[in-house]
């Protein structure tokens, strides 16, 4: 198979600020097209999340320049994919795109999935998400619809606890994940372990910067990994991943780098006992979509962080 044509272009949507949206109220995104010789079609988005991204807008927007600029190239296996990748950018969010859109093409021409051509033995049928919810009512509503995992978004030490106790008590029957996106203190971050472990809570991301170094020791809670990642130094890594307190690690490709580091990182956390939960960075629907799948090969035996999010609605104008 080979493909032929790239095309590109930049697009912009408002998105309302709330849930995990809070901190954002636009999206921006570099959508990738790429057709192959037999006409099958794929499509990707690179949409670098401004704090959080270490690349831009401009990153995306010159790697598919290079890359329609090194067309026709081959792409006989679906590792391919990644290896063009390599050669085009370092950039992550652009190398999510450009796998993406590859990847899809792929899939079209074989007739399945990416899942499909990525998972080991056969990619998960259906996904369990986790939502968020922000208060009581959120809490006792989504219990209501038979939710059975939600996430928390905190920020502060000193109203942290009493919200996540108060959001129990209105649903006490919904598994908790706490995200506290480095909001503590390294000593508020213990603290608020030792009280939060009397709760149904699965884990708490990211309670302090360097969270890695809390899994020295032993946590009453335990903790997940998830913008620690993208930089941690791979001994780090691996040492974080022996530790009986981390209980997740959050794959997040448009801030990794694309399906293909996402699988090793998944890999690693699987021979360790560690849950590689796939979730998204407000991505529009074709990178949601894509999130999906990469979720789908991975094949977490608990609830992924792929629920409805504002920057769904109304994307791509």
């Amino acid at each position: 198979m080979r493909i032929i044509g790239v095309a590109h272009r930049i697009v912009r949507w408002p998105i309302e600020a709330r849930g995990a949206a809070r901190r954002w109220n636009e999206r921006e995104a570099v959508l990738f097209a790429v057709r192959a010789d037999g006409g099958a079609t794929g499509l990707g988005e690179a949409a670098p999340l401004p704090g959080m991204s270490i690349d831009t807008i401009a990153d995306a927007a010159a790697a598919a320049e290079l890359l329609a600029a090194r067309m026709p190239a081959e792409l006989d296996t679906p590792a391919h994919a990644s290896a063009i990748a390599d050669r085009i950018t370092a950039a992550p969010a652009a190398r999510f795109a450009i796998e993406s859109a590859l990847l899809s093409a792929y899939a079209q021409h074989a007739r399945t999935s990416i899942a499909a051509l990525l998972a080991r033995p056969t990619p998960h049928a259906e996904l369990a998400s986790a939502i968020i919810v922000d208060d009581e009512a959120e809490a006792f509503a989504a219990a209501l619809a038979g939710v059975r995992c939600a996430k928390v978004k905190v920020a502060g030490a000193s109203t942290a606890v009493a919200r996540i106790r108060r959001i129990h008590r209105a649903a006490p029957a919904l598994r908790l994940r706490i995200d506290a996106n480095r909001a503590w203190s390294r000593e508020e971050a213990l603290e608020i372990l030792e009280v939060l472990a009397e709760l149904p809570i699965d884990f708490v991301e990211e309670p302090c910067f360097d969270a890695h170094e809390l899994l020295r020791q032993s946590l009453p809670c335990p903790i997940a990994l998830d913008e620690s990642l993208i930089d941690l130094a791979p001994v780090d890594l691996a040492r974080a991943l022996e530790s009986p307190s981390l209980a997740a690690i959050m794959l997040k490709p448009t801030l990794l780098g694309g399906f293909q580091h996402c699988l090793e990182l998944a890999a690693q956390a699987h021979h360790h006992g560690v849950a590689p939960i796939v979730t998204h960075t407000l991505e529009g629907p074709i990178g949601f979509a894509a999130c999906c799948e990469l979720a789908r090969a991975v094949g977490a035996d608990v609830p992924v962080g792929l629920g409805p999010h504002s920057a769904l609605q109304g994307a791509y104008r």
